[in-house]
């Protein structure tokens, strides 16, 4: 038995959850149309892998911003 699978190489929209989960639905569906019967996300897709950003950590302080930032991120993925 044989199937076509479909990668996903797109970046979701950063902090914003429901968008993103919004944004896998349509690739997957394109995906799909085009035939594929599984369909593969990088990791941490939902809500976004924080690449690049370090929430204000330095060792040994953390910024103001930088636990703002975490929190944005942390509760856009719950």
């Amino acid at each position: 038995m044989s199937f076509r699978a479909a990668v996903v190489q797109a970046a979701p929209v950063v902090f914003d959850r429901e968008a993103t989960i919004e944004k896998v639905r349509v690739l997957t569906a394109r995906a799909a149309a085009d035939g594929a019967r599984l369909v593969v996300f990088p990791e941490a897709f939902v809500s976004a892998y924080p690449k690049g950003l370090d929430f204000g950590a330095r060792v040994g302080s953390r910024s103001p911003e930088g636990r703002r930032m975490y929190r944005r991120y942390f509760e856009s993925a719950g």
